[in-house]
């Protein structure tokens, strides 16, 4: 079955900011804006810019920086307490792939690990880092608008 795309391509998922807890005053955000391989990705007041547009959809995603091709990363040994970074996209890569899930939890798939927020700490630059996912944790809430 093909899919028709009246524009000529498919249609691309819209960028959106994604926050700790439903706070809107903070947002998701890769450090000093640098867009290459190993740059953390930190919390930081939400300022508009490129460094805070993400892609991110339900289910099964990569959560990929809008207009690039970074991704966040999990790296090679994804544990508890491990920071994430950005760094290019591959697909089928384990360390790329989330699953975003009703709760609004972002998991890596399959690893039990999820994007969270360290001791809840909303001070610009800290950086985030994977944590055994656990429910009903507010430091693992991540809302995308």
């Amino acid at each position: 079955m093909a899919t028709f795309c009246p524009g000529g391509s498919f249609p691309s998922t819209p960028a959106v900011t994604i926050h700790p807890n439903g706070n809107a005053a903070k947002c998701l955000d890769v450090r000093g804006a640098v867009f290459a391989d190993g740059t953390a990705v930190q919390i930081y007041d939400c300022n508009g810019t490129g460094a805070q547009k993400w892609e991110i959809q339900r289910g099964s995603t990569k959560v990929r920086l809008a207009s690039t091709n970074f991704c966040l990363d999990a790296g090679s040994a994804p544990a508890s307490g491990v920071r994430l970074k950005i760094w290019t996209c591959y697909d089928n890569l384990a360390a790329q792939s989330w699953y975003y899930t009703d709760d609004k939890r972002i998991a890596l798939e399959n690893a039990g690990q999820c994007v969270d927020l360290p001791n809840g700490v909303l001070t610009n630059s800290n950086q985030v880092q994977t944590w055994k996912c656990t429910d009903n944790d507010v430091y693992q809430i991540w809302t995308a608008t």
